[in-house]
């Protein structure tokens, strides 16, 4: 397997069937790009490429307001490798790139560096500055180039595309399992375990506070979710996530404190891996520190129960 952050300066790939785009969250609709790009490597004996970008390219086009993305770069790679891709670029998105035509880009980076026998491209995909690169020019340069083109059609889901931007949004409103759907998987959040508060551990249901690795990646709206935590080590726990400032507490500072079942081990320090299953309640005030336990006992309870039911 090739994983590389430039561009080839040789041509290293044998008849490449290449497809281009951002993929954040590498949902159903890029796996329908993916499956046809190995369906044509296989027809054509090449090496299927996805050639990505390490952050968003709006976070260059747009730098004022930058999108919140679905995936981080390893969380990216690693969703494009279960796809069965074997050759990934994941190339560092400039504003020299952002800036340059179509045919500059197809020619000098795919064409000479990487070679094509054959383009992949879902049905809305456009490169190059104003995104003039679409599929009507492609298929036009494709004819004078000899390499083959291929748009895929959108997947839709209740007669609408499945989109990044429909997921985003999902996941900020707390729908958590529709945005699943969506996905084609758990939406999933990596973090680093910090010290927190210690409420948790004095009320008999200690957490972890996790703080995210990347600062840009969607958090899902404030309440209390179903989830499975992976430790380091591959070890696999249920649990039940809060997002919010806790406000039986009279806190302001929003946190994300995850409560490990069957596990009592300090991890702070520590990276782990939480995947969201479904959402339980709003977060909400107590009139007491007994009425929150009392309530959590019942989070702990609909969480097994929704895992249970969601294939965990």
């Amino acid at each position: 397997m090739k994983i590389l952050y430039e561009i080839p300066e040789n041509k290293i790939f044998n008849n490449p069937v290449v497809t281009i785009g951002t993929f954040d969250g590498v949902h159903a609709g890029h796996r329908e790009i993916f499956a046809a790009l190995l369906k044509i490597a296989g027809e054509k004996s090449g090496d299927a490429v996805v050639l990505t970008f390490e952050s968003h390219p709006r976070k260059i086009i747009n730098p004022a307001t930058p999108p919140r993305i679905l995936t981080t770069k390893q969380e990216k790679i690693r969703a494009i490798k279960e796809c069965g891709i074997d050759n990934i670029i994941v190339l560092n998105f400039t504003r020299e790139i952002a800036d340059m035509n179509p045919v500059d880009f197809l020619d000098e980076i795919i064409i000479k560096k990487i070679g094509l026998q054959h383009l992949v491209i879902g049905y809305d995909h456009a490169f190059g500055k104003d995104r003039k690169g679409d599929y009507a020019f492609l298929s036009e340069i494709a004819e004078r180039q000899h390499f083959g083109v291929t748009r895929v059609d959108p997947l839709d889901y209740h007669s609408t595309p499945v989109s990044s931007t429909w997921i985003r949004t999902e996941i900020e409103d707390g729908n958590i399992a529709f945005a699943n759907s969506l996905l084609g998987r758990k939406y999933s959040l990596f973090g680093k375990v910090v010290k927190g508060n210690q409420i948790g551990s004095k009320i008999g249901f200690p957490t972890a506070n996790i703080v995210p690795e990347d600062p840009d990646k969607i958090i899902p709206k404030d309440g209390v979710y179903a989830v499975s935590v992976v430790l380091q080590g591959g070890i696999k726990k249920g649990g039940m996530i809060n997002i919010g400032t806790n406000p039986t507490f009279s806190n302001t500072e929003r946190s994300i404190e995850v409560n490990i079942f069957d596990f009592n081990e300090d991890i702070y320090d520590k990276t782990l891996e939480v995947d969201f299953y479904d959402r339980i309640r709003d977060e909400v005030k107590f009139e007491s520190p007994e009425a929150l336990v009392e309530q959590l006992k019942n989070d702990k309870l609909a969480a097994k129960e929704l895992m249970k039911n969601n294939g965990y």
